[in-house]
């Protein structure tokens, strides 16, 4: 099966684990589009591409048992509970142990924006900020901010001020 292959079914799946929650559905589909075009605009390997967009559509997916456990799904414990949900899809839907490996560490840390370790990581931050940005509504000065504070890429700071007019 064509990695792509597997990718569609993992977008159906989080559909399906998300049902009924459109705002979390359009959430990761507009990071995982970001996060492909920063990935392919940066010319990463296919390893790491292949972890970048898997990480991308599953990102969030602490969050339900984040809510279920706390009542809360704060980004700490998004990170806490998001990598035994995810390996447990990717196994079931037949990813790669190593690539499982590295998208829970992606997901456990996605909200950690310290010592970010690999290309994949640092576009994975930069894609969800330029949503986040958007869907919270957060304002051009804080925008500015954060792409000066967190974006590295050349194409992720690019979309940043050019989505929200700061420099």
């Amino acid at each position: 099966m064509l990695f792509t292959e597997y990718l569609n079914l993992l977008c159906m799946e989080m559909i399906h684990y998300y049902k009924g929650d459109a705002r979390r559905i359009q959430h990761f589909i507009k990071v995982h589009s970001f996060a492909r075009l920063i990935g392919e605009s940066e010319h990463l390997d296919e390893k790491t591409m292949q972890a970048l967009e898997t990480a991308a559509y599953v990102h969030d997916i602490g969050i339900k048992t984040a809510e279920e456990k706390y009542g809360n799904c704060n980004g700490k414990l998004q990170e806490q509970e998001g990598p035994p949900e995810a390996e447990k899809m990717l196994t079931r839907l037949g990813f790669s142990k190593d690539l499982i490996k590295r998208v829970c560490y992606l997901v456990g840390h996605h909200h950690t924006y310290t010592n970010i370790e690999g290309l994949d990581y640092q576009i994975l931050v930069e894609a969800d900020f330029l949503v986040n940005l958007y869907e919270d509504q957060l304002s051009k000065e804080t925008a500015a901010s954060v792409c000066q504070k967190i974006f590295r890429t050349k194409t992720g700071k690019s979309i940043c001020k050019t989505m929200f007019n700061c420099e």
